[in-house]
């Protein structure tokens, strides 16, 4: 935080506490001289139970709700057949632990050296006083109920909102995206505003858009949202702070709508899903195939699991991929089935940094089955998707970026020859942006270059000189290459002694489990390519997937540290 930072902030909020944590102090580290001073949250008790009762029965009369609420009955159903089948494959596992808890509020604003209150009404005379005392420049409006002047206006300079939609077109409640799906519209827009006694009727003080794609949800929508909102909140403030706002008053009435009840959200996701594409993981296999390595591979896999626990050498899976996009790209993933591939990740696996992977292995310990998330070339579409993604599971991520791409602003020539235009990279604001919000980077050489090449000038020029700018641009060492297509014919015995010469590790891409061993050597590691499909995925994690390892022979000391434990 800058020694200076006398722009006090307060923020209203009843969301979750590790979402108000995430902006608070992004706030205090990007905007110039502004802190979070306070945070106001409310947590309104529960209807009673005769209410909710009552509510219930009247709703009975309702063949819609009839319908929803049976829904909801299988729903539960099936959520309790998946938590005993989430047991046993944390048998099989040998993991016990769970991921750790969510931060509190108490522990954010110990963090952050500032005041909290938990309220019941945000217009209580508590609620009120606590603002006062914080003798704030700026309220931030953040996910709350329709508040009052009261409050918003003790700020000397007022409030702002974050509206995840075009004002005056879209006002009110609701999903985000869902009025704007429905109409058919190509993007929605994202808006911090004044708040005034006018709901969503204030000046505007930034505005952005995101595009709908072709396999965007409303689930993949309101991440992107979310993210996108935190940035333009994290501007304004900065342009409070320094006194560069520029207001733009909302002209025309707009439309006005209010929160659809569950039953009828369910009708208009329905409606959605019938006119939209969807997403589909392929698969590789059978699915006969892979329950018959399912039902077989089991039982070896739980022994091997719990030896390798009870030992401390659990292998590290480390996981490539390229792109998290809702558009169609042979290399893509949809931005939703990518959260539920980390969902699945978190509840099983210990996913952790490649930096904590390698000392792990250099330690010779492993103690749980742990995998690393690693992302190759540096596409543009990953800067909003992977990022929306963190903001819900913060877990590491490591891109490897080829330079000359993102400094000539052109696309990839992989894409390019397939007739893929559209599929820019990253620019250097954007990778730096990353950095800082801590995603680990690594070289994928100046130009995605095959480095099976002899041209010992040219290799110089790729693998050393893209770490150097790299560094340039990050300001810190680099320590990471991957290899473009990572097949051992893409990497020559040149290619191999001038990244050991240059990089603490170098990484292939062609299989293979990273085993800790006394002897260990951590040079080179070995990557998955990350199925699409989360069956292949977890048959693949635990070595029942692939038949036979590729055979490569490796320069000296540059020797493999991997194992391959296939099934028939």
């Amino acid at each position: 935080m800058p020694q200076d930072a006398s722009f006090k902030v307060v923020i209203f909020s009843s969301g979750s506490a590790s979402h108000i944590g995430r902006l608070a102090r992004r706030i205090n580290q990007e905007a110039p001289h502004a802190r979070v001073a306070g945070i106001l949250s409310e947590q309104r008790p529960g209807k009673p139970l005769r209410a909710r009762v009552l509510a219930f029965l009247r709703n009975l009369r309702d063949w819609e709700f009839v319908k929803y609420a049976a829904g909801r009955i299988v729903h539960g159903a099936v959520e309790r057949v998946l938590a005993i089948f989430a047991i046993v494959i944390r048998f099989v596992h040998a993991y016990t632990s769970a991921p750790e808890p969510e931060e509190n509020l108490d522990t954010i604003c110990r963090s952050l050296n500032c005041q909290y209150l938990v309220t019941t009404d945000y217009h209580g005379q508590d609620a009120l006083d606590f603002v006062r005392t914080l003798d704030a420049d700026l309220g931030i409006v953040y996910g709350t109920r329709v508040l009052k002047p009261a409050l918003f206006t003790i700020p000397c300079l007022g409030s702002i909102n974050i509206h995840k939609r075009k004002v005056p077109d879209y006002r009110g409640g609701g999903p985000v995206g869902l009025w704007e799906m429905l109409d058919g519209q190509t993007e929605i827009g994202i808006t911090v505003h004044e708040v005034t006694e006018k709901l969503d009727a204030g000046a505007v003080v930034n505005a952005t858009t995101i595009p709908i794609e072709p396999f965007d949800t409303l689930n993949s929508l309101a991440l992107k949202a979310h993210v996108v909102a935190n940035d333009l909140l994290v501007r304004s403030v900065a342009e409070f702070a320094t006194d560069r706002v520029v207001r733009s008053p909302q002209h025309g009435q707009g439309r006005m709508f209010k929160n659809p009840s569950p039953q009828l959200l369910a009708q208009y996701q329905k409606q959605l899903k019938a006119r939209r594409p969807a997403f589909c993981a392929v698969r590789g296999r059978s699915a006969a195939k892979l329950f018959l390595r399912t039902v077989v591979g089991m039982p070896m896999t739980a022994a091997r699991n719990w030896y390798r626990r009870l030992n401390g050498k659990f292998s590290v899976e480390i996981l490539f991929h390229h792109i998290v996009t809702d558009r169609r790209h042979a290399m893509g993933i949809s931005t939703e089935h990518f959260l539920r591939q980390i969902q699945f990740l978190r509840k099983f696996y210990n996913i952790v940094s490649l930096s904590e992977a390698t000392e792990m292995l250099r330690k010779n310990s492993v103690k749980s089955p742990t995998v690393v998330l690693t992302f190759d070339d540096g596409y543009r579409d990953n800067f909003i998707n992977l990022r929306a993604i963190r903001e819900q599971i913060e877990i590491p991520m490591t891109l490897f970026v080829s330079t000359a791409p993102i400094t000539d602003g052109t696309g990839f020539n992989h894409d390019l020859s397939k007739g893929r235009a559209n599929f820019a990279p990253l620019t250097w604001h954007q990778v730096k942006q990353m950095y800082n919000e801590g995603f680990e980077m690594g070289s994928h050489t100046r130009t995605h270059f095959d480095c099976g090449s002899t041209d010992v000038a040219r290799l110089e020029n790729e693998i050393v000189g893209s770490k150097h700018e790299l560094q340039r641009r990050l300001g810190e060492p680099v320590k990471f290459l991957s290899f473009p297509f990572g097949l051992p014919k893409n990497m020559s015995d040149a290619a191999m002694r001038i990244a050991a010469e240059n990089y603490e590790h170098v990484l292939s891409a062609y299989g293979g489990s990273n085993i800790p061993s006394a002897k260990a050597n951590v040079k080179h590691l070995q990557r998955w390519a990350h199925p699409n499909d989360v069956w292949e995925l977890e048959l693949m994690l635990q070595s029942l997937l692939e038949l036979a390892p590729q055979k490569v022979d490796m320069p000296a000391g540059l020797e493999l540290n991997a194992v391959f434990n296939p099934v028939e």
